[in-house]
């Protein structure tokens, strides 16, 4: 009676299993014994008991409705619907276990189908992105990245409506929906072109600004409206000389004699191979920038990587010692 209610067992664990489809467990034990001629080799090679083997091979061919293997004592060989089916039973493995790999890759954010999206300004893109991007391939190999650039505010939009995963801003945020990741702190530096007769002075103030050429950013950035309140209490009137809708553009415009650009610090030192001069504005005007993703969405493993590999962020910026 314990035989009889032992094989009932079996053959409903069969069932259950043939209904339930194959799985890679079914296609490995196939493998095994094709290449072993025997279930005690391949449960060997596999970890798992003889029986199980076994059983995995008959709910194969119960699943598949043909024999595998011919029963020779104990040698299994082939039948012919075995062999004619063992090439296509061999890509289905191949296949999972490929599958498997890049389930695994993408799981742990190291596989070159994924895509890490990224949004920063012009000035950063072609400077500071690139070396950042570099670090993150060296300590987690290359994935696929997809860069954009735009203002601070089109940067805000493009993350919180899920189009990047992590973008550079400008504190404060100007779009609901977004989660810092990082910080960096600045200040507006004067940018001026290394013979200019200011270049010398370790700091330069509202007073000093006064009758020079002035290079500021558009109205559309915050610092602009800091910068114009600022220049009010110092009691400074007279109107930029030139504007410019970028960092990059600004320092060029410097560099070129043009007059003395107010930009902040850490972006501007991207362009120190200019012949620019950068002296601290007094008193002290503070910038912050900031990493940040959407709150919407679940952080990309890629991206959580990627915020690691530059964990040290200020070597990425090109930070320098302000009084350079």
């Amino acid at each position: 009676m314990q035989f009889s209610n032992k094989a009932t067992e079996e053959s409903h664990h069969m069932v259950r299993a043939v209904s339930a489809g194959i799985s890679l467990k079914h296609i490995e034990a196939y493998d095994a014994i094709a290449a072993t001629g025997s279930t005690i080799a391949a449960a060997l090679e596999l970890g798992i008991s003889q029986s199980n083997a076994s059983r995995l091979l008959q709910q194969l061919e119960d699943y598949l409705g043909v024999r595998l293997f011919e029963r020779d004592k104990n040698r299994l060989s082939p039948t012919r619907e075995g062999r004619q089916l063992g090439p296509d039973i061999r890509a289905i493995s191949d296949r999972l276990r490929e599958l498997k790999t890049a389930a695994v890759e993408l799981e742990s954010g190291r596989s070159r189908d994924m895509l890490l999206r990224l949004a920063f300004p012009a000035s950063l893109s072609s400077t500071v992105l690139p070396r950042m991007i570099k670090a993150f391939f060296g300590a987690h190999g290359p994935v696929r990245v997809e860069l954009a650039s735009g203002s601070y505010l089109a940067i805000e939009r493009m993350v919180a409506d899920g189009e990047a995963d992590i973008g550079f801003a400008r504190l404060p945020l100007a779009t609901p929906g977004l989660r810092q990741e990082k910080q960096l702190i600045s200040r507006i530096v004067c940018a001026l072109h290394a013979d200019h007769p200011l270049a010398k002075q370790s700091a330069l103030t509202i007073s000093d600004l006064k009758g020079q050429d002035l290079i500021v950013l558009n109205r559309e950035r915050p610092v602009r409206h800091e910068l114009e309140a600022l220049f009010y209490q110092g009691g400074l009137r007279q109107r930029p000389l030139l504007e410019a809708h970028s960092v990059a553009s600004a320092c060029a415009l410097a560099a070129n004699g043009l007059g003395i650009a107010l930009v902040g610090d850490i972006i501007a030192r991207q362009y120190a191979a200019l012949p620019l001069r950068f002296v601290p504005l007094a008193p002290e005007l503070p910038v912050t920038y900031c990493l940040v993703s959407g709150e919407k969405y679940p952080l990309a493993k890629s991206a959580g990587l990627f915020l690691e590999s530059i964990a040290d962020w200020r070597w990425a910026a090109g930070a320098e010692d302000a009084s350079r």
